[in-house]
């Protein structure tokens, strides 16, 4: 029964914490150990990552759990979904910083990190001018990040 429960909610929101599963349970530090062990051994799930582990069940695609990691971290997530919104537009960063609530810096790296993992695309928004404020991003392919998004129910 508790096997399942972990397992279940592994399958739910792939890439789940070690500590959102005790939120999320409710049961104790070392029944979950035991069962992720044993999950583990015998090869159902997998877990991405040292130290804040993510586990998957074994059917999620590398490719795809590194994407999953990305968006399930808030910052990212909270640009990904603004950016999903308002996807016939290009936003700027002091737009996007607005929004968020969040620090210059921690945008920024945000927006490095969305951009290289091409999951958002760097805009100019005016181009009769080269400032650093008209520069702008967007979702890269919205259809695509749609049946992510459904697909792994983030």
């Amino acid at each position: 029964m508790r096997r399942e429960i972990i397992l279940e909610l592994i399958k739910k929101i792939p890439g789940i914490t070690y500590n959102e599963i005790v939120r999320k349970t409710g049961l104790s530090n070392g029944v979950i150990s035991h069962y992720l062990i044993k999950l583990l051994d015998n090869k159902e799930i997998e877990k991405e990552g040292t130290k804040r582990g993510k586990y998957f069940v074994k059917k999620i695609p590398k490719n795809d759990r590194a994407l999953i990691t990305l968006l399930r971290n808030k910052t990212n997530n909270d640009i990904f979904k603004i950016l999903m919104k308002n996807s016939n537009d290009v936003l700027s960063v002091t737009k996007i910083k607005t929004i968020v609530k969040k620090s210059d810096s921690t945008i920024s790296v945000s927006l490095k990190i969305l951009q290289k993992n091409g999951v958002i695309e760097r805009m100019i928004m005016n181009k009769s001018t080269k400032l650093t404020n008209d520069i702008g991003y967007r979702i890269y392919n919205k259809k695509l990040w749609n049946t992510f998004i459904i697909k792994y129910n983030l």
